[in-house]
């Protein structure tokens, strides 16, 4: 999985070649990195880890809302803009028929439904919370692209689904 990461306004590429429980094969800007990641706290936008990486420790504490990320490092803070699969297909949808009446809303990759935010027959409006999807022990929520009524929904919590599995689907001709 590619992640581009802008750090203080510099990109780089991360690319994850092999994830196993806690250890991860990166390339880094093309060079090979080793990293072993513990989570060690978890909550209302703030998340905690040691990481080691290089025979070197690193105490990362993140901290996310709606419009920033900042990752503190060692205690250097760092502001930080992630695209990942989830980010740059966050609310990946399919038309289902010409014009743009119906969605299905699929996973952009293969992970574990920790949530589904919405029921069936319910009205949504655009960039609410739909579904959140765990993969690699990252938490994403895919969100509406549009207004509508959530006609079917495929999956619920603790489902493992491959990527582009139909999460939902979502008719935005619908009138109230």
């Amino acid at each position: 999985m590619k992640i581009n990461v802008g750090i203080d306004g510099v990109e780089h590429t991360v690319d994850i070649v092999t994830a196993e429980k806690n250890s991860y094969k990166c390339l880094v800007d093309g060079r090979d990195v080793d990293v072993d990641v513990s989570l060690l706290h978890q909550g209302s936008g703030l998340s905690m880890y040691s990481v080691l990486s290089r025979g070197k420790s690193y105490d990362i504490i993140l901290y996310k809302n709606k419009t920033s990320s900042v990752v503190c490092v060692n205690g250097q803070n760092y502001t930080v803009d992630l695209k990942s699969p989830f980010t740059l297909h966050k609310g990946r949808e399919k038309k289902l028929h010409d014009g743009e009446k119906f969605f299905r809303i699929l996973a952009p990759i293969p992970g574990k439904i920790v949530a589904v935010k919405v029921l069936q027959e319910e009205r949504v409006k655009k960039g609410q919370s739909l579904v959140v999807i765990e993969a690699m022990k990252m938490e994403n929520e895919l969100k509406a692209p549009a207004d509508g009524i959530v006609t079917e929904i495929h999956v619920k919590a603790n489902d493992k689904v491959e990527k582009d599995a139909v999460l939902l689907d979502i008719d935005t001709g619908a009138k109230p």
